[in-house]
């Protein structure tokens, strides 16, 4: 930190969507604004936790390259209608292979982890990291942090990143929780309690206050080797845009109140909060779908929007 500045990046959720954040991350990274904290809900708090551990935003982005959607949620047929639909009927996918991607213990992943919890929780993590989930028995948004006694465990990545339906819930210390995005989609209300001085939100949805460049969507993702799973994922596509108007008004609604705050004088210590967006809709069904073409355009098109929407507060030098 420089003298009493805090400065804190905010990841949203958005499932195979979170390869645009590693843009804004190139961007951030060439500018030289490094956070001192990281929040992160869903697929932000998977990318907060393995910048958290030490992995550079190169690594990130080579990470972000080679996953596929098999890496993240089990794509076996039997295993999605019958068992998750059919028989339990409370979930579509499975996120079996999840933690062996993310702790590097399948074959593929053995020599780069995403998360390294022994860096993560050291003394020597480059910064402090905080995820959010949503407790299912109370239905409250709590917190966690790798500076908490304990820290960050892989329970609580997952919880971060279980979409309600799409995944089952994912239990930490006995208690099951969702997706903290269910909630809190773009935390950057944590990141003024925290008391950030400069704070860089990133989302994937359009923000309101600024004007669309097209109201279409480009496209749906239905392109999946067995057939029969495109039905779960046609039913997303249906899904994901309401979806998205959903966790758009809830961040909007608590924007609008942190304006009134600060014209209140709530936050005379913070000098700037700025918002990185695409300016159009990503194409309907990246949340559940990972695919090297789309995280490449995604890249780039969050490396442009943040090199546009910090040109301001944080210009190219």
């Amino acid at each position: 930190m420089k003298g009493s500045d805090k400065r804190i990046l905010v990841l949203s959720g958005g499932g195979g969507r979170g390869a645009y954040h590693v843009g804004a991350l190139e961007y951030l990274e060439k500018v030289g604004w490094q956070p001192d904290v990281i929040v992160g809900s869903s697929v932000g708090a998977v990318n907060a936790a393995a910048l958290g551990s030490g992995v550079s935003v190169r690594g990130l982005k080579s990470r972000w390259m080679d996953l596929t959607t098999a890496d993240v949620q089990r794509m076996r047929v039997d295993d999605v209608l019958l068992d998750n639909i059919i028989r339990r009927r409370d979930h579509v996918f499975d996120l079996w292979p999840w933690p062996e991607t993310l702790m590097g213990e399948s074959r593929k992943w053995r020599d780069h982890p995403w998360i390294r919890p022994e860096v993560l929780n050291g003394p020597d993590a480059p910064c402090e990291v905080c995820v959010t989930a949503v407790n299912a028995s109370t239905t409250c948004l709590e917190y966690f942090s790798n500076r908490d006694e304990g820290g960050l465990r892989l329970e609580h990545i997952l919880a971060s990143f279980s979409i309600p339906l799409w995944y089952g819930p994912a239990e930490i210390d006995g208690v099951p929780y969702w997706d903290g995005g269910t909630l809190a989609n773009t935390p950057f209300r944590r990141a003024l309690e925290l008391g950030g001085t400069e704070i860089v939100v990133v989302t994937m949805i359009p923000w309101p206050e600024r004007p669309l460049h097209s109201y279409e969507r480009p496209g749906y993702i239905t392109h999946i080797d067995q057939e029969l799973l495109v039905i779960a994922q046609e039913l997303w596509n249906a899904f994901e845009p309401a979806l998205d108007g959903m966790l758009t008004e809830t961040v909007w609604r608590d924007y609008l109140l942190f304006k009134a705050e600060c014209e209140a004088g709530k936050y005379p210590d913070l000098k700037w909060l700025t918002i990185v967006a695409p300016d159009h809709y990503l194409t309907v069904g990246l949340m559940t779908h990972y695919q090297v073409e789309y995280h490449e355009h995604l890249f780039e098109l969050g490396y442009w929007d943040a090199r546009n929407d910090l040109a301001e507060v944080l210009p190219l030098p």
